[in-house]
């Protein structure tokens, strides 16, 4: 008999496959009237679509069968009736399926790495089911570079990234923010700007992205629960790990109430050290592999061979939490790559890596090292 596969993980890899393969949820049948909403919303993304990558209205035209003249009334909201309402459906379909035919991530110097792609396939399943998801993981693993690199994507439901700052933790503040990156006014009161927000969004199914959401108060939560209860768009919230207990998946004290409701939306909860641990506390797999590792080296095109010490030393940094992740892993590889040319090194090693290291904390030789890498300061072109 065969066991049944009821672990965590096991949900999590389904839901995943599922959301890369459906992508139902962002395509529009043609003989059905838009919202007013979905009307500016496709107008929006074609828009922008065009303006990153240098397309004009006559290549979309005649990708999806229309006179240039028409896309640019459809983009003006200058065409109306259930023709203009056809036409803009044809073009956010045909914005998804260009989505799909072209890597627009990858024109934007990102990696696909395995964290990369946890976060991915959480995009992808809340995308898909217009529910709430939640991502969270210590600073400087790559969380926010690979949002950052999907923003605008039509594939993930075009999503717009927001950073929840110092500024952004109120919910009137995070409103006014939120209605500024859709071009609302934000005068009158919180009220007036909530509804503007919600008659802008009903119904297009736009990806709202908050990061660093473990920042924001209590009644800012609440405030997300009922803007995509008012507007069904899907919500990913994202933040460091005590963004779990907020949202009431454990008991959290004055917030139990509240967080309670919210949590009962979110469709999938993702912890993306899941993986480097199994389920009796053990290590598990490493964060980053020696093929991300690679990947992201080829990615940052240096003039010099890295050797497989120098690998395994990024790899070692890039994985342990407190050293300052990926991130810094990557700032060490750059300088450690000025630091070999300077000296006339034809390959990059962990002995580089180390000396940077002590340049920064200050060891041994460091205000020799760190002379070396400011008269370096002109050659950047070579790594």
């Amino acid at each position: 008999m065969t066991e049944p596969t009821d672990r965590q993980g096991d949900a999590f890899d389904v839901l995943s496959a599922e959301s890369r393969v459906v992508r139902s949820a962002r395509y529009m049948p043609e003989d059905q009237p838009l919202s007013d909403a979905q009307r500016r919303d496709v107008a929006d993304r074609c828009r922008q679509f065009m303006g990153e990558h240098r397309v004009t209205r006559d290549q979309v035209g005649r990708a999806v069968g229309l006179a240039g003249g028409t896309v640019s009334k459809l983009l003006g909201h200058k065409y109306h009736g259930t023709a203009g309402d056809r036409y803009l459906a044809r073009l956010n379909n045909w914005l998804e399926l260009a989505a799909q035919q072209h890597n627009l991530i990858g024109g934007k110097q990102w990696v696909e790495t395995a964290v990369a792609r946890d976060v991915l396939a959480v995009v992808g399943i809340v995308a898909e089911t217009c529910k709430i998801g939640v991502l969270f993981g210590p600073a400087q693993i790559g969380k926010t570079f690979t949002l950052q690199a999907i923003e605008g994507d039509a594939r993930f439901g075009s999503p717009l990234l927001i950073r929840v700052d110092e500024s952004r933790t109120c919910p009137c503040a995070l409103c006014k923010h939120v209605a500024t990156r859709f071009n609302l006014s934000t005068r009158g009161s919180f009220d007036a700007i909530f509804s503007r927000l919600v008659t802008r969004l009903r119904g297009t199914k736009r990806l709202l992205i908050f990061d660093e959401i473990d920042r924001a108060q209590y009644r800012t939560l609440e405030f997300l629960r009922d803007l995509h209860d008012e507007t069904g768009c899907p919500l990913l919230l994202c933040g460091k790990p005590v963004i779990y207990d907020r949202l009431g998946f454990r008991e959290a004290g004055g917030f139990k109430q509240v967080m309670d409701q919210l949590s009962g939306r979110v469709v999938v909860c993702r912890d993306l050290l899941e993986r480097t641990r199994d389920r009796d506390g053990r290590p598990g797999e490493p964060l980053y592999t020696l093929a991300d590792i690679r990947a992201l080296v080829g990615q940052a095109g240096l003039q010099l061979r890295v050797t497989p010490d120098a690998e395994r030393w990024l790899q070692d940094r890039a994985c342990t939490l407190g050293q300052g992740g990926v991130g810094k892993a990557l700032v060490y590889l750059y300088l450690g790559a000025k630091l070999a040319f300077v000296q006339g090194d034809d390959v990059l090693t962990s002995d580089h890596l180390e000396a940077v290291v002590d340049l920064a904390m200050g060891h041994e030789d460091a205000a020799r090292r760190a002379a070396m890498v400011a008269d370096s300061a002109s050659m950047r072109h070579a790594v």
